[in-house]
């Protein structure tokens, strides 16, 4: 006797019926969690800054700075600029931590 076992055909259908739906079940479970993780960028508050791990807190001043620099329609990377208006910006969240970060960030971008 063969000591494997061959799948047999409804077996085999079974689990590709199954397929699909487990797919579905994932994307409806990743939309959840991508849902939960979005913010409004008008609604990001200086706490939630500071809050933030040193990665995540970088994503959110670069989406910051390149949210400004198109709406000012700046194409240059002047990144010296930019370190010191973020520091600018930091320094006010500590002081202030109710503060939006969009103004701050449209205030200290003077250029």
């Amino acid at each position: 006797m063969n000591a494997i076992h061959k799948p047999t055909l409804s077996a085999l259908i079974v689990v590709a019926a199954m397929v699909p739906s487990m797919a579905m079940a994932q994307d409806k479970s990743a939309a959840g969690t991508a849902e939960q993780n979005q913010a409004r960028i008008d609604e990001l508050d200086c706490r939630t800054l500071l809050r933030l791990s040193g990665e995540e807190r970088g994503f959110i001043v670069l989406y910051l700075h390149g949210y400004v620099s198109g709406k000012k329609g700046q194409t240059l990377l002047p990144a010296q600029q930019l370190a010191q208006e973020t520091d600018k910006v930091i320094d006010q969240c500590i002081d202030r931590p109710a503060d939006k970060l969009l103004p701050l960030f449209e205030k200290a971008r003077v250029n």
